[in-house]
């Protein structure tokens, strides 16, 4: 499911403050809250209100209280629209970002349940667990290895679910940029470079990290033990009941994941 309002891609400098009350920003964040919880989908709120940027991070926001009013926890972030092919895709302009919850996180191996869902889409991208906190302005891709306890592999399946493969390792000892990831959704085959997101899939952590304090409280921020996960460098396939996938990383290893 992919709901929201339009200029949730926009630049900075394309900002307009916020348009909607409080009551707005808060009923439509209890839609999409309702909307997760039956899987159902709802008609994005953009197609018949005048929302901006600001009041996108706020419905977000409330939608994450929500959540956590339901005894979820936030885990970490999902950072999406980083390669140019998932900017062409959806017609955004440049990143934004989501904040994971636990529930998303499934092991390996195991069925991933979407049969309640609608609009699942799957999209293979690589994920890091920060061995410290990460706090902007003037972070650089430079501090963002740093921070990193390790680098592991992970598979957003599009509506909410995140299944990492076993592999860890130390992002430092690899070319992260040359890596290849590929994806085989029923016989649907893509294939890019690492590299393709912001020319490394690092620098998306540094641009969250030096972007979460112009939020406030709106974003949350980068905590030693988070796990970031910084986009696809391949379009999102649709992916059903019965779908089988399998996301191939290089020296990351493999990922073999069947839906139910």
């Amino acid at each position: 499911m992919r709901t929201g309002c339009k200029s949730l891609g926009a630049r900075p400098d394309e900002r307009r403050g916020i348009k909607l009350s409080d009551a707005r920003q808060s009923d439509i964040a209890s839609q999409l809250h309702s909307a997760i919880g039956t899987g159902a989908g709802i008609t994005p709120p953009s197609e018949s209100i005048d929302c901006t940027f600001d009041d996108a991070y706020c419905i977000r926001r409330k939608l994450v209280d929500l959540l956590i009013a339901d005894g979820d926890r936030p885990a970490g972030h999902k950072i999406g629209f980083t390669s140019v092919t998932m900017q062409k895709m959806y017609g955004m302009t440049g990143p934004h970002f989501g904040i994971l919850m636990d529930r998303m996180f499934l092991e390996a191996g195991m069925p991933v349940p979407i049969g309640h869902l609608s609009d699942t889409r799957a999209e293979p991208e690589l994920a890091f667990e920060l061995g410290r906190s990460l706090s902007g302005p003037g972070v650089t891709l430079a501090d963002a290895l740093r921070a990193k306890a390790n680098d592991s592999l992970a598979d957003n399946a599009g509506a909410g679910y995140v299944v990492f493969g076993e592999a860890a390792l130390d992002p430092n000892d690899l070319d992260l940029a040359s890596i290849n990831l590929s994806m085989d959704v029923d016989g649907i085959l893509q294939s890019a470079p690492a590299g393709d997101v912001m020319g490394n899939p690092a620098e998306p952590l540094a641009w969250l990290a030096n972007k979460l304090p112009e939020l406030g409280g709106l974003g949350g921020a980068l905590a030693a033990g988070d796990i970031v996960i910084t986009g696809a460098p391949v379009k999102s396939v649709a992916v059903k009941p019965g779908s089988q996938l399998t996301s191939d990383f290089g020296s990351f290893g493999r990922i073999d994941i069947h839906f139910t």
